[in-house]
């Protein structure tokens, strides 16, 4: 009996052995995977920062005008007789398109013009018997008032003739008639449009902060909705004012559109490019971070990582200007950057 309670109580020792044996081991493999986790690095991209060039560059919203647009209207009463253009024609300065009656003012012309030919005769006896002195000068001078007399009414029916002949006052497109052959217009009603858009202007505003910044052939760059083509252009004239309403300045730049692709009325997205900055630091705009103290980035020395607080400028579609806070030659950590602390091992995947 006393040997069974011997080897029962060895049995009870050796499974208390060997129950903190496994638990021992276990526990040096747990710490020995901790530490393996510990040691094993996370792969980012880092970028090696350079002083470089910068353009700033404005992004902001314009229109396109035609270099020349008007609307074609009568300067007198009376009935059309005559349409001498098709809608979406190219016409010349000069061109005839619309004739209005006319019939009364030529009567009217041809007998002020028999009145005319009849005081130049008698003007001239008179001038030859002054010139013998066989009239007085005064009676002279009644035969030359005649004279600018009839001139002068030869002159205000032929104006009011040329006032019943439309004419394209410049180059360009015409639009849509609003008239029709026979119909009796007067004064101010709408007949088409014409539109001369080579070049185009392309007008756009900036904040008043900028105003200073720019000038007269000022480059920018555009483009229009649907159209990929960027397209360049230069500023042409500057508004003499801020508008006190919207605090903006108001610019116009001119770009040729020979293809008439630039369409009058229609929307461009504008990048107008202001001075040039010398060694100016940018990072890309995924490095940076966002706290309630500030601007932060993690910097790359001796193989650990390092937080450091910085203060921006200049923003572009992807990059952000450095003010203060790191200098050339530093190493910038541009990802992974959610899964970074003060702790975390990393190495370089990439290095740009």
């Amino acid at each position: 009996m006393k040997i069974v309670k011997n080897i029962i109580l060895i049995a009870i020792v050796l499974a208390l052995i060997g129950a903190i044996a496994y638990k021992i081991f276990w526990s040096k493999q747990a710490q020995a995977s901790a530490e393996g986790l510990t040691r094993t690095a996370l792969p980012v991209s880092m970028q090696v920062v350079k002083p470089e060039n910068f353009t700033e560059t404005l992004s902001v919203i314009g229109s396109i005008e035609a270099n020349e647009s008007v609307i074609l209207k009568s300067e007198v009463s009376g009935k059309i007789t005559g349409i001498f253009f098709s809608e979406g024609e190219y016409v010349e300065q000069g061109t005839l398109l619309i004739k209005v009656y006319d019939d009364d003012l030529q009567a009217q012309l041809t007998k002020a013009q028999a009145n005319l030919n009849l005081a130049e005769d008698v003007e001239d006896r008179q001038r030859q018997l002054l010139e013998r002195e066989a009239i007085s000068r005064q009676e002279h001078d009644v035969a030359y008032a005649n004279l600018q007399s009839a001139q002068a009414d030869v002159a205000l029916l032929m104006a009011q003739i040329s006032k019943t002949e439309i004419k394209a006052p410049f180059d360009g497109t015409i639009g849509f008639r609003q008239v029709s052959p026979g119909e009796y217009i007067t004064p101010g009603v709408d007949i088409a449009s014409l539109v001369n858009d080579n070049p185009a202007k392309i007008q756009f505003v900036v904040p008043e902060k900028y105003s200073q910044m720019l000038g007269e052939n000022t480059v920018i760059r555009y483009r229009m909705e649907g159209q990929p083509l960027e397209r360049t252009a230069r500023v042409y004239a500057v508004a003499p004012y801020i508008d006190q309403a919207t605090r903006t300045l108001q610019l116009k730049a001119l770009s040729p559109n020979p293809n008439g692709t630039l369409i009058p009325g229609a929307f461009a997205k504008i990048d107008v490019l202001m001075q040039t900055q010398k060694n100016v630091v940018l990072i890309p705009a995924e490095s940076i971070l966002s706290e309630t103290a500030g601007q932060k980035v993690y910097l790359y020395k001796g193989g650990k990582v390092h937080p450091v607080m910085v203060e921006t400028g200049t923003r572009t579609n992807d990059r952000v200007e450095i003010v203060q806070g790191i200098a050339p030659g530093d190493t910038v950590i541009i990802t992974g950057m959610m899964q970074i602390t003060a702790r975390t091992t990393v190495t370089p995947d990439q290095i740009f």
